[in-house]
């Protein structure tokens, strides 16, 4: 598999095992700066039908996002814009996690090998 193609492939699977707090984070970065139809919304916050009404209804309800009933567009409140600049925050207080090889694509023999042995032959003490 080329580089391209397996960064493609890490980035669907963050997207598929993204958080609550990080799908609500896209949503509302998705409408900070301009008022948005929810289709602009789905389709930059990379969220299904389903997940955006769901999460527009809290947004909305939290005071995160407000709704204008004349247009039926949807912006991103101050209160939004905080949990955003606290949502930054965590990301850079956190530790990034590295994406580990699945077992499955480990090509290397000996590696292979290593993973199959019994935990208490791999400890050294």
């Amino acid at each position: 598999m080329s580089n391209d193609l397996l960064c493609i492939a890490s980035a669907v699977k963050r997207l598929k095992n993204r958080s609550d707090i990080e799908v609500m984070a896209s949503i509302l970065r998705a409408a900070i700066s301009n008022w948005e139809y929810k289709t602009t919304i789905m389709n930059t916050a990379v969220v299904s039908h389903s997940q955006l009404i769901r999460y527009l209804a809290i947004a909305v309800e939290k005071g995160l996002m407000e709704y204008s009933e004349t247009t039926g567009l949807y912006k991103t409140t101050q209160d939004g814009v905080k949990y955003l600049s606290k949502y930054e925050q965590l990301l850079v207080l956190l530790p990034a996690i590295p994406d580990l090889p699945d077992l499955d694509t480990v090509t290397d023999n000996n590696r292979q090998d290593q993973l199959n042995e019994p935990i208490k032959d791999r400890l050294f003490f």
